[in-house]
């Protein structure tokens, strides 16, 4: 009962699991039944008339004896098992399922009684579309030997004349002439000696326990020289098996005396070839018989022979073999699809026979033989009849056919001995014998019948046999035992007969007497008395199969006459009778105790033979006690039907073996061990949320750690108010998260481990925890986080509440039906709900201006997140708990209201930021409280400030800002001017409120004066939220300039580097008069050859170079006034940037604040660099320069210079003037 305990715990288990979503394949139960046990099968998904096998393997200690099996189907209309030992054969019959069960007896040693011990195993049966037979051979490889008309058999005619031994006969011809009947007598080659004869085997002691059958057999005899003495056969039909040997033969005349020929007749045993003198045979087909010794070293539960098949059609040859099982007494070949019977002909052993069965669906051919006695099978496809071809070919033929077990009556009812299988041999004594001849058939068995006209009907009229006659052994037999017992006529003693033998059942008789005929065996017996009848003889016995009901039984004398007899007869087994007591359990008082709902009394019981069939009923009294009398013994099913009250119906079946003249015993085991009605798992509470009704907590709220307290009267209550002060037994339980494979979580409590808080210990049932009868109530006493305990509602599972009191669960555990499990009443699985805290909080939103400013602000949006949401899923993909806008509320601006939000932390970020401001920051907040619990409201306040762009410019070699720079901003997404602004003094043009959401470019459009434009675009974005970005458009370089100071402020740094000054240049004389006149030219290299450009001053003495670039010059005085020498030396001039500063220089003389006069000095006039030169010329003079003040020295020097020359020339003329 234990099983029915874990497998309806497992129901309830799974049923609770699929109720929240489980899936079954994710949980796992454990098989209880015995592991003492292991069934292993071939296969358990059987076709119908398929067959498997089924072994049992016993772990049972060392000191265990007297080990039985009693095999039991549960319904043998299905599937039928025969075995008696640890392996049994499976067959199926028809569609359905049945239960293959093994019952184990044994003792352990110096044990006073015998256990027992089962175990089952399921096999299902499907219907087969044009079910194939087992051990089907096949002709797949295609043969050389060529087809010709003189046999039935090719491939077997080839093998002859290959092996033909030239001494008995030419090969000249080859026509079927002649019929040989084989005896193979099967021995266990265990037991014979390597030297055994026919003689010495039958004449052993021992020949019975050896002895397995023998199988008759017919042989073709072929003439292949119509002057030779001698027909050539292929006699040895299992000459291809290795595990068969020929040890001794016997030629004889096929009659009563059996009168040897061995001179006459030689045997190959190389070849397994025959030769037969042509004068045994007359004009009797079958004359000649042969018996083969034939050692076989297979079981004889095993035993099979290798069958050598061959197809011929018009042209081809195809042939193959197989083993096939020896006594299932048919061997089935595969040929061609849909034919017609008709076009078949079917030789075995080289003869034509008409007894074979075509399936036209599947091509299988079926000759009901045993596969021991067939050597080799042709089949013959042609579309020219097979009555054509007998009769053009075979007239001479005398045919002899062989049939099967399926076709063999029945011999009669015996009583089988226990512990009888197959393979089991053994003597028995029977009342007489007798040798004789009768004129009448008898009991039917296994064997040949060689009638004349049966062979011509089959030629002549196309093998319509009257299967009849195949029901008996033709008058040619004369050997047989009487089966019933009687009284010695001589002694008066009364003698047995075979195993109480009665004539019921028998079938297949055309006249019904106690004798079951022999074939003869043992052709050289030496005695040669008289048949007579002999009584009270031991006969050996060897059981072939048994299945079912049926047993087919070997038979072997020791002598009738001048021979042994043996044959095979089917005899169904007669039933034997016992009695049966049964008491019936309970499986756990401990719950049953006191409890008048439980009794055993009333439970009902049935049993069943294998075919589903009741036998008897049985219903037990107030002590559990049954008992049922004269039951037919074999193997049974109990099954428990209907239950005593408060009790489970046991769905196991137990297997019993009924003993004849025995009381079988079984006392609490399998379905007699009842378990009380109980709730095993019990109370399932599931938690969900009041508000959205179902297991997703809102907001941080959790669902998870809710506690309920569980209370346990073991009586029936209808209201609260009957309840007693005390429980029996109560739990604090908590739920928790169940998460399950589709990602969904619920939240559930319930009375196990892994929910209780505190409490009583729970019942159990085999480690599960149940609840009795009783009654039970629940509670919540403490709300999970972030909700409310006051206001819970609780319903049961289908959401009615009728079962609530006060807030309190209240259910009863009954068995509703006879057998049924108890159950909840109200459902194992109540719900209850929750309400969430809740709370909203206030927005007020501030603009700042860049002179810190503030303004209320409405038009700004703000959505509202669960931050744990946004930690695990990111912003994008969190649910939106809110979304508000501010605007005017109560005549002030700026302000916004939250919807009523759920337990939590939450993120509020502005989503929707109003045009030329930067989006705020995000701000988080807790919902701690519910509006019952707190008026307060929390009061947030945002401020946003306006977009800032800085354009800052300066000087690239002097870092000194630039003022005067005009720079176009323009709006690309709108393709408008935004407008032109010139930087101040301090090289900054400051942007505010650039509307979000817009890609612009600031383009410079006039530089300071002495720069170059630089006119390339900055790229820069300002996103919807005010945030600004350097744009991808900018060149990796010009992407250097920008500074993102905050998330809505930048700087843009330009600069421009000088390009050129102004050189003036002022002409006058010693008395500074201004001379107008004088050209001057500007050279790029100091030879004065590169000229860059010139001038002549005005009236005013002026000349103005404009917009000289920046660089190293000579400036040159090309042409003096009128009464003025030009300066003969240039003046180099220099206008470049040393330490950090723009100077002016004259003949490598900087010129600066420091270092300047009235004729060299550098000013900034309208943002231009100006050099200022101003050149003096003396009247008449010749000056190598002009205008500063080394002039003075020069003029000195110069005049020097010629007071000098005037002296020397003074003195030279005096000197010449004394020569």
């Amino acid at each position: 009962m234990k099983n029915s305990i874990k497998s309806k715990i497992g129901a309830v288990v799974l049923s609770v699991m699929m109720m929240f979503g489980m899936i079954a394949g994710d949980i796992s139960f454990v098989n209880a039944e015995n592991e003492n046990i292991i069934l292993n099968a071939d296969k358990t998904e059987l076709k119908v008339n398929e067959k498997t096998k089924i072994s049992a393997d016993l772990k049972l200690s060392d000191d265990v004896e007297n080990i039985s099996y009693i095999w039991n189907s549960s319904d043998e209309a299905i599937v039928s098992v025969s075995g008696e030992t640890n392996s049994a054969d499976v067959e199926a019959k028809a569609t359905g399922k049945a239960r293959i069960t093994v019952t184990v007896n044994y003792r352990a040693k110096n044990a006073d009684s015998e256990k027992q011990i089962s175990k089952g195993i399921d096999i299902n049966v499907t219907e087969a579309e044009n079910t194939v037979p087992q051990n089907v051979v096949t002709a797949k490889k295609e043969s050389e030997v060529e087809k010709t008309d003189d046999n039935l058999d090719p491939v077997t005619a080839e093998y002859i004349r290959k092996n033909l031994d030239t001494k008995y006969t030419s090969d000249k011809m080859m026509r079927l002439d002649q019929v040989l009947v084989v005896k193979n007598t099967l021995v266990e080659a265990s037991g014979i000696s390597e030297n055994e004869t026919i003689d010495s085997f039958f004449l052993r002691e021992d020949a019975g326990d050896l002895f397995i059958t023998t199988i008759p057999a017919l042989v073709a005899l072929y003439n292949f020289d119509e002057n030779s003495n001698y027909y050539v056969g292929l006699a040895n039909t299992m000459i291809n098996d290795k595990s068969a040997e020929v040890k001794d033969q016997i030629f004889a005349i096929n009659n009563n005396n059996a009168e040897l020929v061995n001179d006459k007749c030689h045997y190959d045993p190389e070849t397994g070839l025959v030769y037969i003198s042509k004068d045994l045979f007359g004009k009797i087909a079958g004359n000649v018989q042969v018996q083969f010794l034939q050692a076989v070293s297979q079981s004889v539960s095993k035993l099979s022979s290798k069958v050598a098949y061959s197809t011929t059609d018009d042209s081809t040859v195809r042939e193959g073999n197989s083993s096939v099982d020896g006594f299932d007494f048919e061997t089935n070949l595969k040929t061609e699809k849909n034919l017609d019977k008709s076009e078949l002909t079917v030789s075995v052993n080289g003869l034509p026979t008409s007894n074979f069965n075509y399936d036209s669906d599947n091509g299988i051919i079926t000759i009901p033989q045993s596969s021991t006695a067939v050597q080799s099978v042709n089949v013959d496809v042609e579309k020219k009849s097979a009555i054509s071809k007998l009769a053009d070919k075979f007239l001479n033929i005398i045919d002899v056919d062989a049939f099967s077990m399926q076709e063999m009556g029945c011999a009669g009812t015996v009583d089988v001995p226990d512990g009888v299988g197959i393979g089991w041999s053994g003597q028995v004594p029977l009342y007489k014998a007798y040798a004789s001849s009768w004129k009448n058939a008898t009991l039917p068995a296994y064997g040949l019948t060689t009638g004349e006209a049966d062979l011509m009907n089959t030629i002549y009229y196309g093998g319509q046999l009257d299967y009849n006659k195949l029901y008996y052994q033709n008058t040619a037999m004369y050997l047989g035992v009487w089966l019933e017992g009687g009284v010695d006529t001589n002694t008066g003693i009364w003698h047995q007969g075979f195993w109480n033998w009665t004539a019921q059942n028998v079938t297949g008789a055309t006249q019904l007497d106690n004798w079951l005929r022999l074939q003869c065996t043992h052709l050289s017996n030496p005695d040669t008395a008289p048949g007579v009848e002999w009584a009270d003889e031991m006969i050996n016995v060897r059981v072939l199969d048994k299945s079912g009901d049926e047993i087919v039984i070997g038979f072997l004398t020791k002598r009738v006459n001048s021979q042994s007899g043996a044959g095979i007869a089917k005899f169904k087994i007669k039933p034997k009778k016992g009695n049966l007591s049964i008491t019936k359990v309970n499986g756990n008082p401990s719950l049953t105790d006191g409890n008048d709902c439980y009794s055993l009394a009333g439970a009902e019981y049935q049993l069943k033979d294998g075919s589903g069939n009741v036998v008897a009923t049985l219903t037990t009294d107030v002590n559990g006690n049954a008992y049922a009398g004269d039951i037919i013994a074999g193997n049974y099913t109990l099954v428990e039907t209907k239950a005593s009250p408060g009790f489970e119906l046991n769905t196991e079946s137990t297997q019993v073996t009924i003993t004849a003249g025995q009381t079988a015993t079984l006392n609490g085991i399998g379905c007699l061990v009842e378990q009380p009605a109980n709730d095993p798992v019990a109370i399932q509470i599931k938690k969900i949320d009041a508000d959205n009704g179902d297991s997703n907590a809102q907001g941080n709220a959790s669902l998870e750690g809710a506690q309920f307290t569980i209370n346990y009267y073991n009586k029936l209550y209808e209201k609260p108010e009957e309840l007693p002060e005390q429980p029996t037994r109560s739990w604090v339980v908590e739920t928790k998260a169940m998460k399950f494979s589709d990602g969904s979580i619920n939240y559930i409590s319930g009375l196990g481990e892994t929910y209780k808080v505190s409490g009583d210990d729970f019942y159990y049932i085999d480690g599960f925890i149940t609840l009795p009868i009783g009654t039970v109530t629940i509670q919540e006493t403490k709300a999970p986080e972030g909700y409310l305990l006051d206001g819970a509602t609780l319903v049961d599972s289908t959401g009615n509440n009728s079962d609530i009191d006060n807030n309190i669960y209240l259910t009863q555990i009954k068995q509703d039906l006879n057998g049924q499990p108890a159950k909840v009443v109200a459902g194992n699985f109540p719900i209850v709900k929750d309400e969430v805290k809740k709370h909203h909080i206030e927005i007020e939103k501030i603009a700042q201006d860049h002179d810190e400013n503030k303004t209320p602000l409405n038009g700004a949006e703000f959505t509202i997140k669960l931050k744990s949401e946004v930690d695990e899923l990111g912003w994008d993909n969190a649910k939106t708990y809110d979304v508000v806008t501010t605007a005017n509320i109560d005549g002030k601006d700026g302000q916004a209201i939250t919807k009523d939000l759920p337990f939590g932390t939450y993120i509020a970020r502005e989503t929707v930021t109003p045009a030329g401001y930067v989006q705020a920051d995000d701000f988080e907040f807790t919902i701690d409280k519910d509006i019952s619990e707190t008026s307060k409201v929390q009061h947030f306040t945002v401020t946003d400030v306006e977009t800032h762009i800085r354009l800052y410019k300066y000087d690239i070699e002097t870092n000194e800002p630039l003022a005067n720079t005009e720079y176009l901003i323009f709006n690309e997404t709108t393709n408008q001017e935004v407008g032109r602004y010139k930087t101040n003094d301090e090289g900054i043009i400051d942007l505010y409120k650039l509307a979000g959401g817009n890609s612009y470019y600031a383009q410079e459009i006039t530089a300071r004066n002495g720069y170059e434009i630089n006119d390339t675009k900055f790229y820069f974005d300002i996103d919807s939220n005010g945030f600004v970005k350097i744009s991808d458009k900018n060149s990796e370089e010009n992407k250097k300039v920008f500074t993102i100071n905050d998330k809505g402020d930048m700087t843009i740094s330009l600069f421009n580097k000088l390009k050129w000054f102004k050189l003036n240049v002022v002409k006058k004389n010693d008395v500074d008069k201004l001379l107008a006149g004088a050209e001057f030219t500007l050279y790029k290299d100091a030879d004065c050859t590169d000229e860059v450009m010139n001038g002549i001053t005005d009236d005013k003495g002026n000349l103005l170079f404009e917009k000289v670039e920046v660089g190293t010059y000579w400036i040159k005085e090309t042409k003096a006034p009128a009464g003025y020498r030009k300066l003969l030396e240039p003046i180099k001039v220099e206008f470049k940037c040393i330490d950090g500063k723009h100077v002016y220089v004259v003949n490598d003389v900087v010129i600066d604040e420091s270092n300047s006069d009235e004729n060299y000095s550098m000013s900034l006039e309208n943002d231009w660099y100006v050099g200022n030169m101003t050149v003096i010329n003396e009247r008449g003079a010749k000056l190598p320069a002009t205008g500063s003040k080394g002039t003075v020295l020069l003029v000195g020097a110069g005049a020097v210079l010629c007071l000098v020359g005037l002296n020397q020339k003074r003195k030279n003329n005096k000197n010449k003037g004394e020569e």
